[in-house]
Formats: C-alpha cells, sequence, structure tokens
C-alpha cells in the first residue's frame, strides 16, 4: 500500500488542479476538444520513487503524470516536448517534458486526448481509477485486492 501523502504533496496536488482548471477556463474552453462535460481532476496520486505520480484528468486530455521531487530528475531547464523513457513497474513509460509557470516542469503520457468519448465526468473518472493502479503493478502481478484508491478528492472548482 502507498504511503499516505504529506501535507505538501497534497498542497502540490490541489495547486496542479487548480492551475490546469485555470488553463481550461482561460485558453482551453472555446478549443474544439475541450469536453465542457467534464471538468479537472487528480486521480490516484502517490508517491513513487520520489516522483509524485497519478492521473491527471482534464476536459481536453487525461495524463499519467510525473511530478518531480527534491531525489529525482531535476528537469529545470529541459527543453518542453523533449522525451523521457521511465522504468515503472508495469514496464517503459515515454513521458514528455511539459511545464506550466505556476507548476514547473513535470513529465506527462497520454492516455486519452481528446476527451470527446466520455459523456459524463463519472465515466472519465471510473477510467482514470481503472488505469491508475496497473502502472504500479508488476507484469504478472495480480492487482491488489481492496479499492486501492489513493487521494482523490481534489477536483478543481
Amino acid at each position: 500500500m502507498a504511503d499516505p501523502l504529506s501535507p505538501a504533496d497534497q498542497t502540490r496536488i490541489r495547486e496542479l488542479v487548480s492551475v490546469f482548471a485555470r488553463i481550461g477556463e482561460e485558453r482551453m474552453k472555446d478549443l474544439g476538444l475541450y469536453n465542457p462535460a467534464l471538468q479537472v481532476e487528480a486521480v490516484g496520486f502517490r508517491q513513487w520513487q520520489g516522483w509524485l505520480a497519478g492521473i491527471l484528468v482534464t476536459p481536453w486530455f487525461m495524463n499519467f503524470m510525473l511530478l518531480p521531487g527534491p531525489d529525482t530528475e531535476n528537469l529545470a531547464g529541459v527543453e518542453p516536448g523533449s522525451r523521457r523513457r521511465i522504468d515503472l513497474p508495469k514496464g517503459q513509460v515515454v513521458f514528455v517534458v511539459g511545464e506550466v509557470e505556476e507548476v514547473g516542469p513535470y513529465l506527462s503520457h497520454s492516455i486519452h486526448s481528446p476527451m470527446g468519448q466520455f459523456s459524463d465526468h463519472a465515466g472519465a473518472s471510473t477510467t482514470a481509477w481503472a488505469a491508475v493502479g496497473p502502472y504500479f503493478q508488476e507484469p504478472g502481478e495480480e492487482p491488489q485486492s481492496g479499492c486501492g484508491f489513493g487521494w482523490g478528492v481534489n477536483k478543481g472548482p
């Protein structure tokens, strides 16, 4: 079972949700790929090898995200759009470096984009919860019993 998130981690996740909710309102909502039935939600975030890892659901994408910690690769100054291969328990995953002023640099791996296939937020959220666990599951390992949900009470405004 994952360690509980620290108050600082919970604050980072709330800030991530808030920033992407604001990006949605200010820059994305008038674009065709924006699904107004959805909201921003952080799903299943946990500490993993120094990274803060989980899925970010937005009205325009669902990405597995890695936010760097003090003991992880320093992404400062790394060119946004460049790629990094990270070995996760499920296997190697290719991430794209992104950066948002208020969040700083991060790594993201697209799960769904655009989000038009989801008719409501509950469907998108359920899909994200189903997707997050396997990133931390060794190949051939049986899924853990119980809900296994991490910190998920973190929807945007």
